[in-house]
């Protein structure tokens, strides 16, 4: 009975003693964690795990190591960095997270398989006033096999875009060596950190109405900077683009392949040469861009950009005229763009070419078996206002089918200087109805050569007002001052005159006829069309011209020796003519009726002041004997003869040999008042109304 009594005794201070000890081992390991959690590590703990990061390629310099509740490892206000050099970058972050391998734990081995980091920063010092930050990092580091190193979940912040990145990187430890991580300076060091502070402060514009989102996926060996393979996927606003590719070397050259649609409007920020920006003005843009293209160069050097692929666009206005669709392979290298088999689509209307260049170092585009269907106008409004204002006059009521080969300039026009390398030709093949000033026509093909200073229009043919028409033209526009000089040469053939005065004058007239005729004009200049010289001859058949004031001025006249005579439809007429400094002289100008002929010989000036003779000769065109019947009344005739003076609307006649007060039968009102001095008649006119 002692025995047990004893035993027990014994079980229980040993188990007294055994609470005691775990009391104190739980109050002892609560100190240990209380002094890592709020002290942090000791260094005989602290140092290995730094050792262990330092195999792996990593610095880490902190406040403390402490021991978290739930996170354990945690080193607080971190500061990754190898070298401490003025300009090079710097890493902070708020934590790293240890993950130690617990597996290896239980065979006491210290091993770290990976670190979460959060709340970091990297800084790139651009200059010694602008910095480069990438803010709110966050991400995940995990360490495998033949030093490689994969970065998950990287998320961070970046001058208003979101970035995710992730990626493997094989001899991680060998970034350490990277020229840029020691402050020294790589090939165009003052460049690309220019290049890149401009790139920063255009995002930070761009970002802030629409924050894009730009996620990254990395893949190499840092041995080899070349090796690095690069995936980013954009996400802007209504932008979808993929890159894949990477850079030559860390510092400068670059190699991608771009796929998806891109919304030009994005891009303005990002252009700082100010033709970049004049040119992107005159595009609206209704949907982005859909690009498939490999793009190559030099990160310092913009010039030194390659690409080549294919592009489409819809929906689309140059300088506000509007477009359906666009599509073209495309090759860009050395300032040069060229697009291979461009289509523009407009409704009906449609625009290709076998080939168009942008040479922006020539400052030309050029044109290679080009062929339209699309409205000149809106072709010139698209060119610019002041091809449009030029091209005001001439319309085509429906597109032409015109061929296109040659270059114009690519820079604005102010003046006929800046046309110097202009080398294009336009064929019009399929002609459509053609209005110029008052004029119209049905069809019109023909030739336009705008060879630098000089305009040729070569082989025009129209069908207009019930005949047709050919001829070609020479424009100079070398001389001082606006304008040119110019030469030019029309014939028409068998026009209805009737329908030609309805469009030049007025829709209410009785002239009739079929009018031919050519002129040529030799020399003259658009600073003054008063001033023109030139020649020619017209001839009319089955004409009625007597709606023509300076021609039918002798209408009543005739009417009084037998009545329809003056109305009398005109069987032929027709005449040469010289134009000399504005002035048009005609001495052979006939008009022959079935009962007279009428003789014109004088000169009309472009302001319509006329200076002429005519005479009407009797019975001249009775068959058989009318031209002995002329002879034997030719006393008679010189009642006849009168000098025209005045304007072709508003002529004055005077009798050569008949005292006017005769005719006044003939006109009794208007020769009165012709034969009165002007302020008697109307001071006399005025006092009998007054009466």
């Amino acid at each position: 009975m002692c025995h047990d009594m004893g035993f027990w005794r014994k079980c229980r201070f040993c188990a007294r003693w055994l609470r005691r000890t775990v009391l104190v081992i739980v109050v002892a390991l609560i100190g240990v964690f209380i002094w890592c959690n709020q002290i942090g590590l000791p260094n005989f703990l602290k140092q290995p795990l730094v050792e262990k990061l330092r195999d792996r390629g990593i610095e880490l310099e902190f406040s403390r190591l402490r021991l978290h509740l739930v996170r354990g490892l945690v080193a607080e206000n971190v500061l990754v960095s190898d070298l401490k050099i003025s300009g090079s970058p710097s890493l902070s972050f708020a934590e790293v997270q240890l993950q130690p391998d617990f597996y290896a734990l239980l065979r006491a081995q210290l091993q770290i398989d990976g670190l979460v980091l959060r709340r970091g920063k990297l800084n790139l010092p651009l200059s010694p006033e602008n910095t480069l930050s990438l803010e709110n990092i966050q991400s995940e580091l995990h360490f495998s096999t033949k030093d490689t190193v994969s970065l998950d979940n990287f998320k961070a912040d970046f001058q208003g875009a979101k970035i995710a990145l992730s990626g493997d990187i094989a001899h991680a430890p060998e970034i350490r060596s990277w020229e840029i991580f020691h402050g020294q300076k790589v090939s165009g060091h003052g460049e690309w950190r220019e290049r890149l502070l401009e790139f920063s402060a255009a995002l930070a514009k761009a970002s802030s109405t629409n924050a894009p989102q730009l996620t990254l996926a990395v893949s190499g060996d840092a041995r080899d900077p070349r090796s690095f393979i690069v995936k980013l996927a954009i996400l802007w606003g209504k932008t979808h683009l993929q890159l894949d590719g990477g850079k030559n070397d860390m510092a400068q050259n670059y190699s991608w392949r771009a796929r998806g649609a891109i919304e030009p409007e994005i891009l303005r920020p990002f252009l700082t040469a100010t033709n970049a920006v004049r040119a992107l003005n005159h595009f609206t843009f209704g949907a982005p861009v859909v690009l498939d293209a490999n793009i190559s160069g030099d990160l310092i050097e913009p010039d030194s950009l390659n690409a080549n692929g294919r592009i489409a666009l819809t929906n689309l206005a140059v300088r506000g005229e509007a477009a359906d669709n666009a599509v073209s392979d495309f090759s860009y290298t050395n300032r040069v763009l060229e697009l291979f088999k461009p289509h523009l689509a407009r409704g009906s209307e449609t625009m290709d070419a076998d080939q168009v260049t942008l040479d922006f170092n020539a400052k030309l585009i050029r044109f290679k078996n080009g062929f339209s269907t699309a409205d000149p106008q809106s072709v010139a409004r698209a060119i610019g206002p002041k091809t449009a204002k030029l091209m005001e006059p001439y319309h085509f009521l429906r597109p032409p089918g015109a061929r296109v080969e040659g270059c114009v300039p690519l820079h604005d026009i102010n003046g006929v200087r800046d046309v110097d390398d202009a080398d294009i030709s336009f064929e019009i093949v399929e002609g459509k109805p053609f209005s110029c000033l008052k004029l119209n026509a049905q069809n019109v093909t023909g030739t336009i050569h705008w060879l630098g200073e000089t305009l040729i229009l070569t082989n025009i043919a129209a069908q207009c007002y019930g005949g047709s028409g050919h001829g070609s033209a020479f424009f100079d526009f070398s001389i001082p001052g606006e304008g040119g000089e110019f030469q030019f040469n029309a014939a028409v053939s068998n026009i209805n005159l009737h329908a030609l005065a309805m469009d030049l004058s007025s829709s209410k007239n009785h002239l009739e006829g079929r009018l031919s005729g050519e002129i040529t004009m030799t020399h003259d200049t658009t600073h003054d069309w008063q001033m023109m010289n030139g020649f020619g001859h017209a001839k009319l058949r089955d004409g009625l011209l007597w709606d023509i004031p300076v021609i039918g001025i002798l209408s009543p006249i005739l009417n009084m020796v037998a009545p329809g005579m003056g109305n009398s439809q005109a069987t032929d007429a027709g005449g040469k003519f010289t134009i000399a400094n504005g002035v048009i002289h005609s001495d052979s100008l006939e008009i022959d009726t079935t009962g007279a002929r009428l003789q014109y010989d004088g000169t009309v000036d472009l302001k319509q002041n006329v200076h002429a003779h005519v005479t009407a000769q009797l019975l001249r065109n009775t068959p058989v004997i009318g031209q002995i019947i002329s002879t034997i009344f030719w006393p008679v005739g010189k009642l006849f003869e009168y000098k025209v003076t005045g304007t072709l609307k508003n002529p004055k006649t005077e009798p050569v040999y008949v005292p006017r007060f005769l005719l006044m039968p003939l006109h009794p009102i208007r020769s009165i008042e012709e034969l009165l001095p002007a302020n008697e008649f109307f001071s006399n006119t005025n006092s009998a109304a007054s009466n």
